[in-house]
């Protein structure tokens, strides 16, 4: 924690010159309870910009071959994020970010999966509220409008936290968590659209 505090602590004003970095709805983040924070991903300053401005330590997971280097991958456990085998469906990843929302922690996921380049979103995958329902939690979409250059405004809308509570005890289908995981993208595409 104090490694994350540091680097945060350093970056905060940086990014915050070179990216004329504005929050809105900081007070909407819930601080004594496990949450996934959900955001739109087109850059790999993404999950800078929410490790950064959340009050919150949030984790991430990150594909295994970043932990290769073992000087590197202990930087990356001491700042929140661990590995994830993207070759195959990886069951320990799943039950790592599980025991994380337990413990009461916050999860930063991309709910389209992945990087998407060119305009607009991709598609949500299942893993935002498939992970909200298993670790009974709210998920909180969060916007990053950007054109990830500096001295260009960057806006960083959060949203009201999303409940699954209705789901918890309900069979879901791959399909029906990713209906669900669409919601919440749905809600960032809205902001985009307004900011843009």
């Amino acid at each position: 924690m104090i490694l994350y505090d540091v680097v945060r602590a350093v970056l905060k004003p940086v990014f915050k010159f070179l990216y004329k970095i504005e929050i809105i709805g900081l007070d909407k983040v819930p601080q004594n309870e496990h949450i996934i924070f959900a955001s739109n991903h087109k850059s790999l300053l993404d999950p800078v910009f929410i490790g950064i401005y959340m009050p919150r330590k949030v984790h991430y997971m990150a594909k295994k071959e970043l932990f290769k280097n073992k000087f590197f991958g202990y930087i990356l456990k001491n700042l929140g994020v661990f590995p994830v085998d993207r070759s195959k469906a990886d069951i320990s990843t799943i039950k790592t970010a599980l025991r994380i929302l337990k413990d009461g922690k916050a999860i930063g996921i991309f709910p389209e999966g992945t990087r998407t380049k060119g305009e607009g979103l991709g598609k949500a995958k299942a893993g935002t509220a498939m992970l909200a329902i298993k670790g009974k939690c709210k998920v909180v979409p969060v916007s990053i409008v950007s054109k990830y250059k500096i001295f260009r405004k960057t806006i960083i809308k959060i949203n009201d936290p999303l409940d699954f509570e209705d789901y918890y005890d309900n069979k879901l289908t791959s399909s029906d968590y990713e209906i669900l995981s669409q919601k919440v993208l749905d809600i960032i595409a809205q902001d985009i659209d307004n900011f843009s």
